[in-house]
């Protein structure tokens, strides 16, 4: 009799209970559609042979990436940081000198590009705080340090000066990440963004990741409730300085050619915080879904429109964006959040029947 009882009710284990307790919660949602996105990405050399498509795909893979980075200190955080590609072109840089002078290894390289990238958000935040730049001045500041180092790395002969550096071709070589085809390159790239996204999702449900999203949303309130909000505005930006630092290291490597132009460039800057801005600031999903639909657009104007007539990329890209921010302003993400709750709702409302 006891074991019938135990039978005849429902059970919560299994296959079953881990996809309710996945899909009753928005963020383990975001996370589990996110490494669905993510093998999507790993499977795709099975069905694409195009060198030109799986370039896309890497460059999506690292746009992914820096977005999910740039969105901890703008969407969790609310600080203006425009001028991210700072931090971006230090990895960029330091990877490839220190290959280039050193012959050392991109797999060390790489992470070691974290390090300049983060002294500089030291300075940035020690001199912003201490002269309580906020909001437009924040953002003017970020600006101004992205020109002037892009400047001073045009006139430094050791770093390749004006004319900036290329990766010396050493033969494929698994130590030098040096590769016949460019399918290795975008498991490395997924590698770091698994890493981005494990790591925003573990920020996200933090106590720090709470302290940050209310300084987002009120930062007199949050003080006034005991956060010290210098500390973790800190923390935020030396998080997105690392992680872009780390993202600008394997770019150097992927595209072999850093040059001030390139990495310091406002253009390359809007790009890469475009995607969480389409995908949705503030979520776990956002800065991929922004990547899915913003790098291959981008690519796809260009080849089609740059024999039509010169800007007219610029134009329709401008308009696709319009487009997004009108009718669009809580990202894909908000969009896919609002589907999730519509079925959370009636998922709900058939279990109480049921119950």
């Amino acid at each position: 009799m006891n074991g019938t009882a135990r039978s005849s009710k429902p059970r919560s284990g299994g296959l079953q209970g881990f996809l309710r307790g996945v899909f009753l919660d928005w963020d383990k949602t975001q996370l589990f559609l996110s490494l669905v996105l993510i093998v999507l990405f790993a499977l795709s050399p099975l069905v694409i042979d195009s060198p030109s498509y799986l370039g896309i795909i890497i460059l999506t893979v690292i746009y992914a990436y820096v977005g999910l980075a740039w969105n901890i200190v703008v969407g969790f955080a609310g600080q203006l940081l425009i001028g991210h590609v700072t931090f971006f072109g230090l990895g960029a840089y330091t990877t490839l000198l220190l290959f280039e002078l050193f012959r050392l290894s991109p797999w060390i390289g790489i992470p070691l590009a974290a390090v300049p990238s983060v002294f500089m958000g030291l300075i940035i935040s020690y001199l912003t705080l201490r002269y309580g730049l906020k909001l437009d001045y924040f953002a003017l500041f970020t600006l101004a340090i992205m020109i002037i180092l892009s400047v001073v790395f045009s006139q430094m002969p050791w770093a390749g000066g004006a004319q900036g550096i290329w990766i010396t071709y050493r033969g494929v070589s698994l130590e030098y990440m040096m590769f016949k085809t460019k399918a290795p390159y975008l498991y490395v790239g997924l590698g770091l963004l698994l890493f981005g996204v494990l790591l925003t999702y573990k920020i996200y449900r933090s106590k720090t990741g709470k302290y940050l999203l209310a300084i987002r949303e009120d930062e007199a309130a949050a003080a006034a409730l005991g956060v010290n909000t210098a500390r973790y505005k800190m923390i935020a930006l030396l998080i997105t300085a690392a992680m872009e630092g780390i993202g600008g290291g394997f770019y150097a490597i992927y595209t072999t050619l850093v040059e001030p132009p390139l990495v310091f460039n406002l253009a390359l800057n809007v790009e890469l915080l475009t995607s969480p801005l389409v995908g949705g600031l503030g979520t776990i999903i956002g800065p991929l879904l922004g990547a899915i639909l913003n790098k291959p657009v981008v690519e796809i104007l260009r080849g089609t429109l740059q024999n039509i007539r010169a800007g007219s990329t610029l134009i329709v890209y401008g308009l696709f964006l319009i487009v997004f921010i009108l009718y669009l302003p809580r990202g894909v993400a908000g969009m896919v959040q609002d589907v999730y709750m519509r079925f959370r709702r009636s998922y709900e409302m058939r279990m109480r029947k049921e119950g």
